[in-house]
This record gives structure tokens, C-alpha cells and sequence, in this order.
């Protein structure tokens, strides 16, 4: 039998999203709510009310009698209802108009079939750069852009534009997804006998995650988040909680991913019984038009972290953080955190461990950049004495730094109390400017001071950190 399906579409979700599905539950059971409307199937309803088009005048005519504005589309597939029930000039005919209990207060339009064509392409799923492109060839709408031939817009933009060419061509594949209350799901199975090796488990664990991801797809949703239960021979339980940063189905990653973290912490004992929940997150979209930035997947990332983890150990891999501390190192690696592979720009720590001089301090700066790049600084409001005045402001930037491992031995020439000459086997030159010194532990509660250090600056140029130790004198990094 063939599939029919419906959408109806209201100006204002929040107030009438009861009485749309109050609506759309007269006709079918499978309904959707989406951000602007509501999708059900009517498939089946030929026989009992008649043909699509009369479907769709019934359907008018139960939000008229509701007294609910909106748009109304019935068609062969659901992105083609959609699309139809979206569009900005609903047509109603006389026949329609008949349906209508008060065709004169018409609170509601009936979209017709033949005006799919006439469909903007801005309201397919395409990237943005692709659109621009499509709108400068002079494509328009859904009927310009089915004349272009289909095997070079799939060699331009690649196989994912398939999806595209079935939604112009009426004949896409995508399916009503009831609303669920749930937020999770979960499964569990008791060995017959215990296991002693996790790595056996895996066959089972493919099994499992294969039913979940069942249920998880069927609802609609993806998960990034899984939650993995033992309990042992001894009646104990050991529990590791699994997390990407992004949603997947992909069953050989997670398994990679659970190995990988069993691996880290095993346990103890032989294990009676698994227990695996999967939490509904929304899928992640793959928006990768024409000019998109390439970046590297960021499941290949995660893989890695996880290989290295089990390589060098836990606490060797991780995301640096500044201490607001005066150590040797003042910071940290934070196991549990992972880079933001979305391009974000990390903030700032406003606690620096040790003053540092830049050169961006330096007098004429705003003038300097204006000059070099042709940008106006931005401005910042200062009070002076004779009223407010408009400054060029400028973000204090951060050094990096680079630690040398192991540290450089050097010999250091001192006089007057001034560190005046350094040689290294990286290069030997006056030291023209320096500060200090700085004690390397901040802590001096439960640790001695062991190291003094210096920020010096080279002849040749350069900053470097100079650490004395034991009576003897090492470069420990240098400032990029």
C-alpha cells in the first residue's frame, strides 16, 4: 500500500500545539511534533474518506471547526508535506472552499501538490555558501534546480547531495518519528557463567548495543553518552560511564571506545552480569558544503586520546590548565577533558602564574597596528581629567611558552647582583633585560624552595626562563 503522509503548519506552535495534535489524532496515531507544526500518516485513509485530496479537505475543515490557523499539505512522502505546508502562498480552490464551514473567515489554507515546484530552494537543507552559489546561477526554486543534471551536482558537492536530489524528485526517505517521553534506554544480560576476561564480553556487547541503537534510531534520536555496569562474582559492581563529543550509532566505535576505557580501570573480579544504558541525545548534522573549513573528524581524536591513555597512562593525556599557582609548571593535564573540535577559541585564565613583560606594552601600539593591517582598534572610555575620552583598547594577548625537556644546562655570569652573560649550547649573548627572581613553589607549607627562576631577554633576542637548582644554572623554556 502506498505511504501518505501529512503536515500541518501554525504561525504559533506554543499556543496551538495541543489543539494540532488533537487534530492530527483523529486521523492517525503516528504523530510528530516539530518545531513549527505537526507530521502524521494517513496511510490507509483512501478507503474510508477518498482520495488525498479529500483527505487534506478533511483535515481543513477539523482545524476550521478548532478554529486553529495554519497550513495543511497531504502528499506521497514526508519532506514533501513538509516543505508543501511550509511554503508562504497556501492556494485554495473552490472545491476546497466548499470543505470550509466559513470560507469567508478562512483561518486556514490548503497547499496543493503542483505547487511543489515552485518551492524556494532556501528551504531544502543545503549550506549556505552552496546556496549562494545556487542563487547567483540564477536557481530559484525547487523546479530550477531539477533541470540541472543530476550526475554533475552529485561529482560537485559529492554522494551526500543524494539526499537533495530525493526531496526534489519527490521521493524522500525520510520517516515520521513519534514524540517519545523516555530519555534513555537500557539492557541487560546475566552470563550463565562468569567471565574473567572483559575482552570476551565484546561479542555480547556487539549484541547489545545492537538492540539499543535499534530502539535509540527508531525514536529518532542518537546518543553520545553510554553508562556501562558489571556486577562481579563477589557481588560488587563496577561501573564506567562512556562520553564522545559529538552523537553516533557507530557500534565498532563504541566497542572500541568501551575496550579502550575497561581497559584503563579492569575489574577485579569475574562478571555475572552487563548492564548498558544509552541516553538520547539529537543526531549531529554534517554540514560540509562547498567552502566549508576541512577539520579532522573528531571520533579519530577521541580514538587517539583513548589509544594514548592506555599507552603512557591516564594521567600523561589530557587538555593543559593553568594553576593560579607559582610552580616549576603551573599547570595541570586534565584527564577527563577533551578539545573543543568546533573550532572554539578556549578562554583565557585570568589568574597567570607570573607576571610576564610583552610587547604589546610597548608605547604606540594602536597606532602601529592601524597602520600594518588598516583596522581601527576598538575603542574603550577613559576618565580624564577634563571628561571622558575615547581610547583605542586592546586585549592584554598571552605568551606561550615552551618548556625544554630535559632542561639546558648553562653557565650564567653575575655582577653586581645583575645577571649580566649566558652561555648554553643554543647560543651564549648578554642578557640585556630580566626579572625575578621567582621562587618555584608557592606551597611553601609542605614543600621547600628548591628553584629560583628569571624571565631574562637576550641580546640577540629572545626571552627565555633561567632556573638555578642545587648551585647550578639551566634554561627551563623559552617564551614564543
Amino acid at each position: 500500500m502506498p505511504k501518505l503522509y501529512a503536515c500541518i503548519i501554525s504561525p504559533d506552535i506554543e499556543r496551538d500545539r495541543d489543539l494540532l495534535i488533537g487534530a492530527a489524532d483523529r486521523f492517525a496515531s503516528a504523530i510528530e511534533v516539530i518545531e513549527d507544526g505537526v507530521l502524521f500518516d494517513v496511510s490507509g485513509l483512501e478507503r474510508l474518506i477518498g482520495k488525498p485530496g479529500r483527505i487534506a479537505q478533511k483535515i481543513v475543515k477539523e482545524l476550521s471547526r478548532k478554529n486553529v490557523k495554519g497550513k495543511v499539505a497531504v502528499a506521497d512522502t514526508v519532506d514533501t508535506a513538509r516543505l508543501l505546508a511550509r511554503s508562504e502562498n497556501p492556494h485554495v480552490s473552490e472545491d476546497d472552499s466548499d470543505a470550509l464551514s466559513d470560507p469567508p473567515s478562512l483561518t486556514v489554507g490548503l497547499v496543493q501538490p503542483d505547487m511543489f515546484d515552485q518551492i524556494p530552494i532556501a528551504e531544502l537543507d543545503l549550506e549556505a555558501d552552496t546556496l549562494n552559489v545556487f542563487n547567483e546561477l540564477g536557481f530559484h526554486t525547487v523546479k530550477d534546480l531539477a533541470k540541472v543534471p543530476h550526475d554533475e551536482l552529485i561529482g560537485r558537492y559529492g554522494q551526500q547531495f543524494n539526499h537533495v536530489i530525493d526531496v526534489i524528485e519527490q521521493r524522500g526517505k525520510s520517516l515520521i518519528t513519534p514524540n517519545v517521553k523516555e530519555n534513555k534506554v537500557s539492557w541487560n544480560f546475566e552470563l550463565n557463567n562468569p567471565v574473567e576476561d572483559f575482552e570476551q564480553l565484546i561479542f555480547l556487547l556487539n549484541h547489545g548495543l545492537e538492540r539499543l541503537f535499534a530502539e535509540v534510531r527508531y525514536a529518532g534520536y542518537s546518543t553520545e553518552h553510554l553508562d556501562l555496569g558489571l556486577t562481579l562474582r563477589n557481588k560488587t559492581t563496577r561501573s564506567y560511564e562512556i562520553k564522545t563529543s559529538f552523537p553516533t550509532l557507530d557500534r565498532p566505535f563504541w566497542l572500541k571506545l568501551i575496550n579502550l576505557r575497561a581497559a584503563l580501570d579492569p575489574p577485579e573480579e569475574p562478571i555475572t552480569t552487563v548492564d548498558v544504558i544509552a541516553y538520547f541525545t539529537k543526531p549531529r548534522t554534517d554540514q560540509r558544503g562547498l567552502y566549508a573549513v576541512s577539520r579532522p573528524e573528531p571520533e579519530s581524536l577521541l580514538l587517539t586520546v583513548n589509544k594514548l591513555k592506555k599507552l603512557v597512562g591516564p594521567e600523561n593525556v589530557g587538555v593543559p590548565q593553568l594553576l593560579n599557582d607559582r610552580l616549576t609548571e603551573p599547570f595541570k593535564l586534565a584527564p577527563d577533558t577533551m578539545p573543543d573540535v568546533a573550532g572554539e577559541v578556549t578562554k583565557r585564565s585570568k589568574h597567570p602564574s607570573r607576571p610576564r613583560r610583552s610587547i604589546y606594552d610597548e608605547p604606540g601600539l594602536a597606532e602601529t597596528m592601524e597602520k600594518a593591517f588598516a583596522v581601527t582598534p576598538p575603542l574603550s572610555l577613559v576618565a580624564e581629567s577634563d571628561g571622558i575620552a575615547a581610547k583605542p583598547f586592546l586585549p592584554r594577548p598571552v605568551i606561550v611558552f615552551t618548556f625544554f625537556r630535559p632542561p639546558i644546562h648553562a653557565e650564567v655570569l653575575i655582577r653586581d647582583d645583575r645577571l649580566v652573560y649566558i652561555r648554553s649550547r643554543l647560543f651564549a649573548g648578554y642578557i640585556t633585560n630580566f626579572s625575578g627572581v621567582w621562587k618555584g613553589n608557592s606551597h611553601w607549607w609542605g614543600r621547600r624552595w628548591k628553584t629560583h627562576e628569571w624571565d631574562i631577554e637576550i641580546e640577540a633576542g629572545g626571552i627565555y626562563r633561567l632556573c638555578k637548582a642545587k648551585g647550578e644554572w639551566f634554561l627551563v623554556g623559552e617564551y614564543d
